[in-house]
């Protein structure tokens, strides 16, 4: 089963030391443009501080890891230019642009694309006035899924099962991106499921909310979705929002699905 359909994480295979690894360059790549601290890295990977400390080693030497001023540690060049070849395979969300900044213009709010990355969700577009900068993830940000509006939105969409199991997986990563408890992102889920739409506060903000809907996509679980930033105060009025971030939704939907199909070969 692909993790982009919706499965849960399969048991690892592999060395356990290559595991520990790329587990640092996840927690590393979950921090955005900010630096983490080895201790900030050891409590979010649970691996030894000893053991970590030789793995960056290791990692700065091949220039998968920057150590920058501080002793804190970034993602190096290496990433960036894997990165680079990586995009010419899943950059079908790059065909969305011009959908979710007509939506960020209708609604005159910040929007925000993310897809699902296994049990996170990535930044992957954003667009719209500078209301809230210091909340809007940068493109590429991480964020275990169910920290902001789409992954919640994401999570109400999945068989309760598995959504449970993902908010399981995450439990000991929520308090580091401000989440208080679990139980607390069940509830934001439950109603998620009832209203067809997530409503959120900000867990940094509390003046901050935010709505979140599924982009709409043939897999059984979705793999994209859309959450717009807004005055808290404006959230009992969020489903006045909604039918305008579902018509985007549909068009960001098809413009994905005509991208990876790709261009139609002449004769066919």
């Amino acid at each position: 089963m692909n993790l982009m359909d919706g499965a849960l994480p399969r048991p690892r295979r592999g060395t356990g030391s290559l595991t520990k690894a790329l587990r640092l360059l996840q927690e590393i790549g979950c921090a955005g443009p900010d630096a983490l601290r080895l201790t900030e890295l050891v409590g979010r990977a649970n691996i030894d501080a000893s053991t970590a400390f030789r793995m960056l080693a290791c990692l700065v030497d091949e220039e998968f890891v920057e150590k920058v001023e501080g002793k804190r540690y970034r993602l190096g060049r290496r990433v960036f230019e894997l990165g680079l070849a990586a995009g010419q395979h899943f950059n079908g969300h790059a065909a969305a642009r011009s959908s979710l900044w007509r939506l960020a213009g209708r609604l005159n709010m910040p929007v925000t694309l993310v897809m699902r990355s296994r049990v996170e969700t990535v930044s992957v577009e954003s667009g719209g006035p500078e209301l809230f900068p210091d909340l809007v993830a940068p493109i590429g940000s991480r964020l275990p899924i169910g920290v902001d509006s789409a992954g919640v939105a994401l999570l109400a969409a999945m068989a309760p099962g598995d959504a449970d199991a993902l908010i399981r997986t995450n439990e000991r990563r929520y308090r580091a991106f401000g989440r208080d408890t679990a139980r607390a992102l069940r509830g934001y889920v439950d109603r998620a499921k009832v209203n067809g739409y997530a409503r959120t506060i900000s867990p940094v903000c509390a003046d901050v909310g935010s709505v979140g809907i599924i982009v709409p996509g043939d897999a059984a679980a979705p793999t994209f979705a859309l959450s717009i930033l807004c005055d808290a105060t404006r959230l009992q009025d969020g489903c006045e929002m909604v039918p305008t971030m579902r018509d985007a939704a549909q068009d960001i939907a098809h413009a994905i699905a005509a991208a990876q199909k790709g261009p139609i070969e002449q004769g066919h």
